[in-house]
C-alpha cells in the first residue's frame, strides 16, 4: 500500500516535470530571459525557505475530501494522488526550482528523469518508514529539531542555484561536480 502511495504523488510529480520540460522548450528562444525569470524565482523560494520573505500564498491550505475504502492498493494510490497535490505548496519552493531546472531541460524525458529522481527522494523515505514504522516513532522525535535547520540550509543552497541559473554559472558548477564526484556521471 505504501508503495502504490508513492507511486501516487510520483505521478503528479513526473506529469509536472514533463510539463514544464514541453513549456521551456516551447519557450527556447527567450531562454537567457527565462534564466533570469527562473533564477529569481528559485532565489524568492530560497528566501522563503530561510525565513527571509514571506510568501502568503505558499502558506495557504487548500483540502479535498473524498471517500475511499481504505486497505486497497487503487485507495493508497488515489490517496497519493491527492498527497501529490496538497503536499505541493509544503514542498513548493524545493519543487519549484527543480521545475525550473526541468523547464530549462534538452527533451522531455530529461525533464521526466530529474522529476523521478526527485520522486524517488521523496518516497524512499517514505517507504522505508512504512516498513519501520514502530521502531522508528521514538528516533524521529529527536531527528526534528534539525529540521529548521536543514530546511533554512536547503534554502541557502537555492539561493546559491538562483544566481547560478541567473549568470549563466549553472553549467559550470554542473561540470564541476562531475569532475568532483565523478559517480554523479553514471547516474542516469
Amino acid at each position: 500500500l505504501s508503495l502504490c502511495f508513492v507511486l501516487g504523488f510520483s505521478t503528479i510529480f513526473i506529469l509536472l516535470g514533463a510539463s514544464a520540460t514541453a513549456l521551456g522548450q516551447a519557450l527556447l528562444r527567450w531562454r537567457y530571459e527565462l534564466n533570469l525569470v527562473g533564477g529569481a524565482i528559485v532565489i524568492l523560494f530560497g528566501l522563503f525557505m530561510i525565513g527571509a520573505a514571506r510568501l502568503s500564498a505558499m502558506e495557504r491550505d487548500l483540502r479535498f475530501h473524498l471517500d475511499l475504502p481504505g486497505g486497497q492498493p487503487f485507495a493508497s494510490y488515489v490517496l497519493g494522488l491527492a498527497f501529490g497535490f496538497g503536499w505541493t505548496p509544503c514542498i513548493g519552493p524545493i519543487l519549484g526550482a527543480i521545475l525550473s531546472a526541468s523547464a530549462t531541460s534538452a527533451t522531455i524525458g530529461e525533464g521526466v528523469a530529474l522529476l523521478a529522481i526527485y520522486s524517488a527522494g521523496l518516497g524512499v523515505p517514505f517507504l522505508i518508514v512504512a516498513g519501520f514504522t514502530d521502531s522508528i516513532t521514538g528516533k524521529l522525535r529527536g531527528i526534528g529539531r534539525w529540521g529548521r535547520r536543514l530546511h533554512q540550509a536547503a534554502g541557502g543552497v537555492m539561493i546559491l542555484m538562483g544566481l547560478a541559473m541567473m549568470t549563466g554559472r549553472l553549467s559550470a558548477l554542473s561540470y564541476w561536480l562531475l569532475d568532483a564526484f565523478p559517480v554523479l556521471g553514471r547516474i542516469g
